[in-house]
């Protein structure tokens, strides 16, 4: 009984260790790529243009490295 108990557990901790991972792949893509969109439209004098650029970018890439990561092993 208690090994049923410990797998379970297991299972539990790694499904939400992946939901922890996923997140923090979302928001840090987001970030990243944001501020990249951020300081290209302060480097270039633009006024929003490349920050959602950026933004979209970081999105389609945190979801590939998700679907790379997760979804296809």
């Amino acid at each position: 009984m208690n090994g049923q108990s410990r797998a379970k557990r297991d299972s539990q901790e790694s499904t939400n260790a992946n939901a922890t991972t996923l997140i923090s792949y979302l928001l840090g893509g987001l970030a990243f790529w944001g501020g990249v969109g951020w300081v290209a439209d302060w480097a270039l004098g633009f006024s929003g243009l490349f920050l959602p650029i950026g933004l979209g970018l970081g999105l389609v890439a945190s979801i590939y490295l998700i679907y790379t990561q997760h979804v296809r092993s």
